[in-house]
């Protein structure tokens, strides 16, 4: 059923991904606060959702009403991915009216990987994640606990069952074969007819429910985006980490598949076919299964021109980064149109995530430092290993590709904490790093018009720098800008010969 639901969504045409129609944006405006941390739980119950109130708000009163046992030992923890969206101040709301109820806005990727920050987020030992329109027969939840408290070391994803909408037949697993655009179907195995039987290992599921423990969560890849590529792909890569799959049969669940109003979010291949082929990329599985099944499903031509600017993308310099972001002084998140066809020649035009600056909350440097923090908190809530931050001054240089490559692969091979693709003052040449050829040691940071974070200044920095721009306006005036703060830094790195150049070097003095 799934797979038919799914093969209706078809594209306009090969390639639905343009920048910046698309682009993945966020923006302080308008977005409902976090709801505070509180005690810390059992387990976390919690959903990523894109515009679907009626979802959240069903399942999260039907877990209260038919489960009442574990209320006081859980919480909700509901992952908003349209936060500035019509949906959003009603689902911050609800920890107004939901006991033990979390809200967490988070609008820079739409993805069905930001269920990541679902076990990210959670404050318990123990973590169900739920689509927000899933409802779970009475007495499961306690049973999942009871089977976590008596296996607090697993290392497995634990799945269930799902009903179908007569509540009849049951979908125990997916079987991993291809079909109509997506990698598994459903199967059904005897074994979970009984919903006291034991637990038994799957090749793999819809990922509508899933569990495991917090420590054990194996990530999805930072870079898939859009809609699908994770199931098959999770399940290896518990198995990779030495976890099983397995089908826990009590743990029924049924899932709301019908969309009257349309699924508010974009759905296209190229999005599907990147995270398939990205996902094969980092378990080391073999990428030609899905390459002939969407050349047998689009057909030979449109087929192509994807795969092509797939690969293009995997094999571009700038996969190595976790996330890019692009810092946007214009509101309406506009840049140049030099700016944007580099993006495209770079083939990082769909991996862009726009950050637009509010307009009124400072002075640009202000704004400039504040965006830079708001971005390294996002990057540190997500645990990536490290982002890189561009601002719509930059200029990208003749042969950046080439020469980024080689940048990267000796940046590598060393710990770093900030890494500069160029924009430095040059009237004394920075010396090369020990056994470098393309990677230069910077005297100190001219400008962060691109400038990559590793992951271990990432708590440092948010902790420096103050969040409002009355306290930013003073702590730039003590630190003397920006820049002459991220030069104290150790393990500074100059891409060389630089890949970026800025519009307008900014001094290291903010402007007033």
């Amino acid at each position: 059923e799934l797979s038919v639901l799914l093969t209706s969504f078809q594209p306009k045409s090969s390639d639905l991904a343009t920048y910046p129609t698309t682009a993945n944006e966020s923006t302080p405006v308008n977005v409902p606060e976090a709801t505070p941390s509180g005690k810390k739980m059992v387990m976390t119950i919690g959903m990523a959702t894109y515009d679907d109130y009626d979802g959240v708000y069903f399942t999260a009163q039907a877990i209260r009403l038919y489960h009442p046992e574990v209320t006081e030992k859980t919480e909700i923890l509901v992952i908003d991915n349209q936060p500035d969206g019509p949906a959003a101040r009603d689902l911050k709301n609800l920890d107004q009216i939901v006991a033990n109820y979390r809200y967490f806005p988070f609008g820079s990727r739409s993805s069905t990987a930001v269920r990541d920050l679902v076990f990210r987020q959670a404050n318990s030992d123990f973590v169900l994640c739920l689509d927000s329109h899933v409802m779970l027969v009475p007495g499961s939840l306690k049973l999942l606990i009871d089977y976590f408290e008596a296996n607090g070391d697993t290392v497995d994803l634990l799945q269930g069952p799902m009903f179908a909408e007569n509540l009849k037949a049951l979908h125990s697993h997916f079987e991993p074969v291809w079909t109509k655009g997506m990698y598994g179907f459903w199967g059904r195995d005897e074994r979970a007819d009984d919903p006291h039987g034991p637990p038994f290992e799957i090749p793999m599921q819809g990922l509508g429910l899933f569990a495991c423990r917090k420590d054990a969560w194996v990530g999805f890849n930072p870079r898939f985006r859009g809609f699908g590529g994770e199931e098959g792909y999770l399940h290896e890569k518990f198995r990779q980490r030495g976890g099983k799959a397995l089908c826990l049969p009590f743990l029924r669940w049924l899932h709301r598949f019908s969309r009257p109003g349309g699924v508010p979010y974009p759905i296209n291949w190229h999005d599907r076919i990147f995270n398939y082929l990205s996902g094969c990329d980092e378990l080391g599985l073999d990428p030609e299964p899905v390459k002939d099944h969407f050349r047998d499903h689009l057909g030979e031509e449109a087929a192509a021109e994807i795969l092509a600017k797939v690969e293009h993308e995997l094999r571009s310099p700038f996969i190595y980064f976790d996330a890019i972001y692009l810092i946007s002084t214009d509101e309406k998140g506009l840049c140049s149109e030099k700016l944007l066809n580099s993006f495209q020649d770079l083939a990082i035009d769909s991996s862009i995530r726009l950050y637009k600056t509010p307009g009124s909350t400072g002075t640009p440097m202000v704004n400039r430092a504040l965006a830079h923090r708001a971005l390294i908190l996002e990057s540190l809530q997500q645990g990536l290993k490290n982002v890189l931050v561009l601002e719509d001054t930059t200029l990208f240089l003749n042969r950046a590709a080439a020469h980024l490559a080689k940048s990267i692969n000796e940046l590598q091979q060393r710990q770093w904490n900030l890494f500069l693709l160029g924009g430095q003052q040059r009237e004394k040449p920075a010396p090369r790093a020990d056994g470098c050829k393309y990677l230069s040691v910077p005297r100190g940071v001219g400008s962060t018009h691109a400038v990559a974070y590793g992951q271990k200044v990432f708590e440092q920095i948010v902790n420096d720098l103050p969040g409002s721009a009355e306290a930013m306006l003073r702590w730039l005036d003590d630190q003397d800008g920006y820049e002459k703060y991220l030069s104290g830094f150790s393990d500074r790195f100059l891409a060389e010969p630089p890949v970026a150049a800025t519009a307008g070097l900014p001094s290291s003095k903010h402007s007033r």
